[in-house]
């Protein structure tokens, strides 16, 4: 089963399932579907509590001893498994043996960061997600966002004007917990409600926060404009203009031959599902392909053939200029301007 963050609690009043599993990059949801999953195991006899850093050489000895222990004792446990980027060699036996180990008395919790589309795939997550719960942790849709923005303040008992909402958004896009921290803040001041922007503007400081991934997903979006602010803003925290430049050569090089398959009569649907583009990216890809022509692909792809060459000399400023001209070209009406060699 799959679920968003927002509709665990209502699943929990329901009842237990036998493993979780909760995968994302955001911090603050992240947090909060871990704590309420253990708050209702603890409503629910559930009272001790064995967790494990799934690193280079996992424990698995004293993980199997705690599962087989569990079927000895009349208290119920969980075990907290967190996986990193890269899962142990033999993750897909072991999780096996752990599957097969779940029982009314043992609940399962697995987390880390946010899993790839063949992660999705394998057979041991189908295997505990049919068991269990799938809790994907996205940063909410940019047009999501004014939404999840209010429901905060009101869990904070603060009511914003609508410009004050927009304010809150622009502030703290892509930091869910500086936003929650700044409400809860906000709630200990007594101003008078609702909260405008000018009250906003005199007690709240911005911390907006961007991933290079979000970057992209803003590009294929078509909206250069954010995409710019979003560019500008990574620089100052020091992104490095390579990585950019690897993630828009790669994202480019899917699109064009996405493109060229469609140029050719070959349906969309089924070669983003054999690319493995994220259901939750798919709709991305089509309005950029929509936007962009063949032709516009060769030239956005040339340009990175020269950002390639400008971070290999370390000549950062032109280096950057052109991840502007690249961000520019996403949108279908742009000039493409290249820097001069």
């Amino acid at each position: 089963m799959r679920l968003y963050a927002e509709q665990l609690q209502d699943n929990l009043k329901a009842g237990l399932k036998p493993c979780y599993l909760v995968f994302g990059d955001e911090p603050l949801q992240k947090q909060e579907c871990l704590d309420a999953i253990r708050q209702a195991a603890a409503a629910q006899g559930y009272t001790e509590r064995h967790s494990y850093t799934l690193d280079d050489n996992p424990e698995w000895q004293q993980i199997e001893a705690s599962c087989h222990a569990m079927s000895l004792f009349t208290s119920r446990q969980i075990i907290e498994l967190e996986l990193g980027e890269k899962l142990p060699r033999d993750w897909a036996e072991k999780c096996q043996s752990l599957a097969n180990a779940l029982h009314p008395d043992l609940l399962l919790i697995l987390f880390g960061p946010r899993l790839s589309a063949a992660q999705t795939k394998a057979k041991w997550f189908d295997n505990l997600s049919r068991q269990g719960v799938y809790i994907p942790i996205n940063f909410p849709d940019s047009r999501f966002f004014p939404r999840w923005m209010q429901q905060r303040a009101q869990l904070n008992g603060l009511k914003l004007q609508p410009d004050a909402v927009q304010f809150m958004c622009h502030a703290f896009e892509g930091n869910l917990l500086g936003a929650a921290q700044e409400l809860e803040k906000l709630a200990l001041l007594n101003l008078s409600q609702p909260l405008g922007l000018l009250q906003l503007q005199e007690n709240v400081t911005r911390q907006n926060h961007f991933t290079p991934f979000q970057f992209i997903d803003t590009l294929l979006d078509g909206k250069v404009n954010r995409a710019q602010r979003m560019l500008l803003q990574l620089r100052g925290e020091g992104v490095e203009a390579g990585m950019l430049a690897w993630a828009l050569a790669r994202e480019l090089e899917q699109l064009l031959m996405l493109r060229l398959a469609c140029d050719h009569g070959q349906a969309l649907g089924p070669l983003l599902e054999k690319a493995r583009v994220w259901s939750s990216r798919q709709a991305l890809y089509q309005q950029a392909l929509q936007r962009l022509t063949t032709e516009r692909l060769h030239q956005l792809i040339a340009v990175t053939v020269q950002l390639d060459r400008a971070i290999r000399r370390f000549e950062t400023e032109e280096a950057w200029l052109l991840l502007q001209s690249l961000s520019l070209g996403f949108r279908h009406d742009a000039a493409l301007k290249l820097v001069s060699a």
